[in-house]
């Protein structure tokens, strides 16, 4: 009498176990849900050179069900509060917050950079001298983290380790001694948010009508209050937006996974002209490449030194209401000066998010 190689009902398993070795290949043919942007599309060039280096990202990005995969492991975090060592903290109602750089420690209190606070003391001081010789106007505007606005949606461990003070709290502290105009958004926006969200919850950024209280803020301070725009004239209603840069953190690509405000040109409307030789010219690809314009209508001329809160939040209000404006990074206190001079703005807005608000010290220095 012979045995078969294998029973009857171990043939079944074999096939399944064939099935489920399969499934990762059906998934390149087969219908799949939006995932997060593919980090890399395509094999590096000689990929059998040193595969593991070079064809392992590939396969990374590009496995089979990639979208159902990434959206299970999304959804299996939310669910047990899990970031996975990633940059980003969840609070009450799924709000994101991001925690790389040490910005929770900084936000806390529990970091402050005394000697590099006092370089960016040092730093607004010589810049509002600058502005001095044609009667310009420094504005200090700091953007704060979220976790300043909305620290009722902190997870329990954080808001058990708030102190003060915080280097938000030094910087008005010395803007007020050497008497810049400092504008200090912490309870304008804390009062704004009854009205309406003023950061998103799934994105390092501030809402669209967040952006604009800050820059009638500013134009305030600025002593132009004629310049402010109601909020009527500059965004529209709540609306449903994708998932923001936290949320792809942690492998979420919802296309309909946030909400902020939608935006609207106020009057009068621009022709914008590119302005060339007033800012630092960057490649294309450089993710904050200063830009210039000039308007077509009356107004001052206004040059933000700013970060991402600034940079695409803005130009839609700076266009309504300047003869020209211009837009440049910060670097940390390093931007570049000559674009002072030849810019001669009226109003220089100094606004760095609060977790670049340190000045980089080199050693030595």
């Amino acid at each position: 009498m012979t045995m078969p190689l294998l029973l009857a009902y171990r043939r079944w398993w074999c096939l399944i176990f064939a099935g489920v070795l399969l499934l990762p290949t059906l998934g390149h043919v087969l219908p799949d849900i939006p995932g997060p942007a593919r980090p890399v599309i395509a094999p590096a060039e000689r990929w059998w050179m040193r595969a593991t280096e070079r064809l392992d990202p590939f396969i990374n990005a590009n496995f089979g069900f990639r979208g159902v995969i990434m959206a299970a492991n999304a959804g299996y975090a939310r669910a047990f509060d899990s970031t996975r060592a990633r940059p980003v903290a969840i609070g009450a109602d799924g709000q994101l917050f991001y925690t790389g750089d040490r910005t929770m420690d900084q936000a806390l209190g529990l970091l402050v950079r005394r000697p590099a606070m006092a370089a960016l003391g040092e730093t607004l001081a010589r810049l509002q001298a600058t502005l001095k010789p044609w009667d310009g106007r420094l504005v200090v505007m700091p953007m704060p983290n979220a976790a300043a606005i909305i620290p009722e949606k902190l997870p329990d461990w954080a808001r058990g380790q708030m102190r003060t003070p915080t280097e938000f709290d030094l910087a008005a502290e010395d803007a007020a001694r050497r008497g810049l105009a400092f504008v200090d958004l912490r309870p304008i926006l804390t009062a704004a948010k009854a009205a309406g969200p003023v950061y998103r919850r799934t994105d390092t950024h501030w809402t669209q009508r967040a952006a604009l209280i800050a820059f009638n803020a500013a134009m305030a301070a600025a002593g132009r209050p004629d310049l402010e725009i109601p909020e009527s004239a500059a965004i529209g209603p709540l609306q449903a937006v994708p998932s923001g840069d936290l949320a792809r953190y942690l492998g979420d690509a919802d296309p309909r996974g946030d909400r902020d405000y939608a935006e609207r040109d106020p009057l009068p409307k621009a022709t914008l002209v590119p302005l060339s030789g007033l800012v630092p010219e960057r490649p294309a690809n450089d993710p904050f490449r200063p830009y210039a314009y000039s308007t077509g209508h009356d107004g001052p001329s206004i040059l933000v030194i700013g970060d991402s809160f600034t940079q695409h939040y803005w130009p839609r209000l700076l266009a309504a209401r300047t003869s020209r404006f211009g837009w440049m990074t910060h670097e940390f206190c390093r931007f570049d000066w000559g674009a002072i001079a030849r810019f001669k703005p009226d109003i220089v807005i100094y606004g760095p998010t609060e977790r670049s608000l340190p000045c980089k010290i080199r050693q030595g220095e």
